[in-house]
């Protein structure tokens, strides 16, 4: 029986933005690097090289983009995909709002659920179980999705998500599909 390829993914949330600071529901903003984010996408940079990577697959955010532009300083990479499937959350009429005024026991109907975000999640690895057999992969998103991606992964289920650790900014984890 012949064994599946294992691809390996360095999975990365973006650098610091203005809006974390802020403590904004960020969604599907594009998101501003603060010089703090910058510095810590240089810092990854100098630890991680992206000369081993055979594709880079990032959402198409400004902040997680600017991340990856940092990271491959200057090189051009051999494969980058930008994906509206690797976005963070939608946090719908929330956006750009302060996260500590929300009433969490009432989200208005257009915030993405949990269990949206966790087939958004199950759909991206598919894609890169599909595009990337066997190939070394880097993936650049934001924190509550790759707690929902890391979960796919490790095939911990919806109802434990919550016990994933979050990456930190620009923190990276690898993993094997």
């Amino acid at each position: 029986m012949e064994e599946a390829l294992k691809t390996r993914l360095c999975i990365v949330r973006h650098g610091e933005t203005e809006e974390n600071i802020s403590h904004i529901f960020q969604g599907h903003l594009p998101g501003t690097l603060t010089e703090n984010g910058r510095s810590q996408a240089v810092t990854l940079r100098k630890t991680v090289d992206v000369s081993v990577f055979d594709a880079i697959v990032s959402s198409d955010l400004r902040r997680a983009t600017d991340t990856v532009t940092i990271l491959l300083d200057g090189k051009v990479p051999r494969d980058w995909v930008r994906s509206a499937l690797f976005r963070e959350k939608d946090w719908g009429s929330l956006t750009g709002q302060v996260v500590g005024k929300a009433d969490f026991d009432a989200f208005p109907s257009d915030v993405e659920t949990k269990e949206m975000l966790y087939d958004r999640a199950g759909k991206a690895l598919c894609f890169l179980q599909d595009k990337y057999a066997g190939k070394t992969v880097l993936v650049v998103s934001h924190g509550l999705f790759l707690q929902s991606f890391m979960a796919r992964i490790a095939r911990v289920p919806l109802e434990q998500v919550g016990s994933m650790r979050r990456l930190g900014n620009c923190e990276c984890r690898w993993m094997e599909i």
